[in-house]
């Protein structure tokens, strides 16, 4: 053999090797792309709360709110997982996860070329309570709370996207827009009228219990509650101090995170006014307009004397009540945070 033959022999593997490591198209060895994932997460915190709490007496509440719901709205990611299906197969073919905490992210991924079904998620792991399930498919796939008849609020929002992609040789850079699935109603309850308040607790019912990624629907099974945060007028509450305006009014203000309502079902809260001398009132809220994904719900209500809720009817006319003086013991929950 020659000498020229045996260099040929020698140098044909390493030239084979070589193609993953150096592509000047971004493509490896002909059948993978490189591609510069960009993810955007798209939420605000709802500017309800400017336009609703604007005199003087309201700043220290909406200061309060816009510190609560800063974890929910923020905007930004703990953790993504990202799905790429086969769409021929409907079967996994790339899994990745990544723990970031921007609004923004950019990072490389090499994916086959072929067309894909892409799913995505963010703020899974930021809620503990919450799992992914059936993922094998990408039609099958769904996000889950606990089956508990009692949950608490969520602590994070919560993000997802689906989109069909085909990965080409010229396909360089890939944008993916994210968006909430869960919802925040917020209360504003002014207590002038009741001297005797201690505290208020409050459950809500009618959200899901679970969301379709691949098709973007919500999944409604049993009626479980979503406890709000207990506030007390004396601001030693568990999750956030009660808000105490100045002047002749004052206060109270507490929020819950659940997933959305159903469109088309009223949806209610139940809320438990503890008053002096272990005395309970409790105001049932049926609320005719849907709590809708991404959005923040700002209810204002008015304390009576005996620590009955009216809805303000000029901010809250779909927003009807009920109330019981059963001077019992109020409702009490123990709730894994």
């Amino acid at each position: 053999m020659t000498i020229v033959k045996r260099l040929f022999v020698i140098l044909l593997p390493l030239l084979f090797a070589a193609c993953t490591l150096i592509d000047d198209d971004l493509s490896v060895c002909g059948k993978q792309v490189l591609i510069n994932y960009q993810l955007q997460l798209h939420t605000e915190l709802s500017v309800q709360l400017q336009a609703e709490l604007q005199t003087e007496p309201e700043l220290p509440v909406r200061r309060a709110l816009e510190r609560w719901l800063a974890p929910v709205f923020a905007g930004t990611e703990a953790d993504v997982d990202l799905r790429f299906y086969s769409a021929e197969l409907d079967e996994l073919a790339v899994h990745r996860q990544d723990s970031l905490r921007d609004k923004h992210a950019s990072f490389t991924i090499i994916l086959p070329k072929e067309y894909f079904r892409h799913l995505a998620v963010a703020n899974m792991y930021g809620n503990p309570e919450v799992q992914i399930m059936e993922d094998e498919h990408s039609s099958t796939m769904y996000i889950t709370l606990p089956d508990e008849p009692e949950l608490s609020s969520l602590r994070e929002g919560m993000y997802a996207a689906r989109m069909p992609i085909e990965v080409i040789d010229s396909m360089k850079q890939m944008e993916v827009s994210m968006y909430m699935i869960n919802a925040a109603v917020a209360l504003v309850m002014e207590t002038s009228a009741c001297s005797d308040v201690v505290a208020v607790d409050g459950y809500l019912s009618g959200s899901a219990t679970g969301f379709s990624i691949y098709d973007s629907t919500f999944i409604y099974v049993g009626s479980p509650i979503v406890w709000l945060d207990r506030v007390t007028l004396d601001g030693s509450s568990v999750s956030h101090r009660a808000a105490r305006a100045a002047g002749d009014l004052s206060y109270m203000c507490m929020a819950g995170v659940s997933l959305p309502t159903q469109d088309s079902t009223a949806w209610s809260m139940t809320l438990t006014t503890t008053l002096t001398d272990n005395r309970h009132t409790t105001t049932t809220l049926t609320v005719d307009e849907p709590l809708a994904a991404g959005s923040l719900r700002l209810i204002k209500l008015l304390m009576g004397e005996d620590g009955e809720l009216t809805p303000d009817t000029d901010a809250n006319a779909e927003v009807g009540a009920t109330v019981k003086l059963d001077w019992q013991k109020g409702d009490e929950h123990e709730i894994e945070i």
